[in-house]
């Protein structure tokens, strides 16, 4: 294995993030516990992290954590199963596009920045699940978005009420060429 300039193993380095990216589950099922602060900040951090075209940040977000909220959000959001003690609304800013079109590559960023939050709450113990099952009109009416700011995905997250286990997963000889694609 390749050896950096401190010494250390460029597999020993890589190993926990890889094994938080290979262990990420889906979690839609919640223990009830609030999600804390010191729990909240740093997934936040990481989601704004992620990449973005022409580094627009054409992305806005709103935490959702009051319970009359997250009813009114979730009654709106067959998507969303059982009901999490946080949500995070994760909005394309249409004023920051980059593209301008009906699909803009500022959309692809916000799901970047939506799996930055993933990985980040999986890393912290936590689960969570993205869901563009819900109606738009109420959801922006209920968060008070202006116009501009278009939701395209909740993330209900939380504390998983059962152990986190393996979803199957295609052969990647089946999905993985090199060079071509080898039909």
């Amino acid at each position: 294995m390749l050896s950096t300039d401190t010494g250390t193993r460029t597999e020993d380095r890589a190993t926990p993030a890889l094994r938080v990216l290979t262990t990420r589950r889906v979690v839609r099922s919640f223990d009830g516990r609030p999600v804390e602060d010191e729990l909240l900040d740093p997934m936040l951090d990481a989601m704004l992290a992620a990449p973005s075209a022409s580094n627009k940040q054409a992305w806005a977000f709103v935490t959702i954590r009051r319970s009359r909220t997250l009813r009114l959000v979730r009654a709106f959001s067959p998507g969303i199963i059982e009901p999490p003690p946080l949500i995070v609304a994760a909005c394309f800013d249409r004023s920051r596009a980059v593209g301008g079109g009906a699909w803009d590559e500022g959309m692809l960023c916000v799901a970047m920045a939506v799996e930055n939050l993933l990985l980040a709450a999986h890393a912290l113990g936590l689960g969570g699940c993205p869901s563009a099952s819900f109606r738009k009109s109420p959801v922006q009416r209920f968060l008070g978005l202006p116009d501009h700011l278009e939701p395209l995905l909740l993330v209900p997250i939380g504390h998983p009420a059962r152990p986190i286990e393996s979803a199957p997963r295609r052969d990647r000889n089946e999905v993985i060429s090199h060079d071509r694609w080898r039909g």
